[in-house]
């Protein structure tokens, strides 16, 4: 890789040091960058993908695994792998410490890194029953890496969510609100509600109700080509996807999910398996 372009959020950067030694490293072994410097998201981005130059192989994040989330979505046209630099709290999809980041650009430059494939789900809100044709909905949904939550909008309140799973009746959930998961965001809200942790490079797609009002109520696990279907009462809640995007979703309107064609693409140069890092982040909590 020979050209990269670095994505900062100045919060977590706050004084740009990070980011300038990045700049130094890159520059010492003769690398092209460009650097965007998102001191306040615009309209939901942190960057646009327009002013990533074409000869970029690699997308740079420091910052947490919020920045990820909202680089990925950035930067998805364009379809480039992601390494992710560190600079939160807990780092599920950021594989660089801040403490270690030559060691992982020289990774990066002699070419001993993976990239990982994620998996990722899109959604449509359309009227009840009806197909996407027939309601007119546009052909690109809104995507997430992590989760699509549907939940209500207003006061607490105990919703009634109808889901369906390819079109055959599931159940009637009594909740909060319902979250429908990829396995990359089963160690996000998904799991604060009780859900699976999954290895995020499968392939599946994890229903959770948020707080349901009953007993028996579990998350249930789904084949990745699975669509759910989900419609609520009474009254109008919101969906969001990667906990942007907060959509209306008024009554007699359902929203249809399932698996993205696109996907994000993460550079991992660290061998540590998915279980080995899930003990390091139980260890630090």
């Amino acid at each position: 890789m020979e050209s990269f372009y670095i994505i900062t959020n100045a919060t977590r950067d706050q004084d740009l040091a990070v980011t300038r030694e990045v700049e130094a490293f890159l520059r010492e072994n003769g690398k092209r960058f460009a650097t965007h410097i998102a001191y306040h998201p615009s309209d939901d981005r942190y960057t646009d993908a327009d002013d990533i130059p074409e000869d970029t192989d690699c997308v740079i994040v420091l910052g947490g695994d919020g920045t990820f989330l909202q680089a990925a979505h950035d930067t998805l046209t364009k379809d480039l792998p992601i390494l992710g630099v560190n600079l939160g709290n807990l780092g599920y999809l950021t594989d660089v410490e801040s403490d270690a980041l030559k060691p992982a650009l020289t990774a990066v430059f002699e070419g001993r890194y993976k990239i990982e494939e994620r998996m990722m789900i899109g959604g449509r809100i359309l009227e009840e029953g009806r197909t996407p044709e027939q309601s007119g909905v546009p052909e690109n949904p809104n995507r997430a890496l992590n989760d699509i939550v549907i939940r209500w909008s207003g006061d607490m309140r105990i919703v009634d969510y109808k889901v369906s799973v390819n079109d055959r009746f599931l159940s009637d959930f009594r909740a909060d609100g319902m979250i429908v998961s990829t396995p990359t965001g089963s160690t996000a809200y998904s799991m604060s509600a009780g859900g699976p942790i999954v290895e995020p490079q499968s392939n599946m797609i994890i229903l959770t109700p948020i707080c349901p009002h009953t007993l028996g109520m579990r998350s249930i696990v789904l084949s990745a080509e699975d669509t759910v279907r989900v419609s609520a009462r009474p009254g109008r809640v919101y969906v969001s996807f990667d906990g942007r995007v907060n959509m209306p979703m008024e009554e007699g309107e359902e929203v249809l999910i399932g698996r993205s064609s696109k996907v994000t693409r993460i550079v991992r140069v660290n061998d540590d398996s998915f279980l080995t890092v899930l003990h390091s982040k139980f260890a630090e909590r």
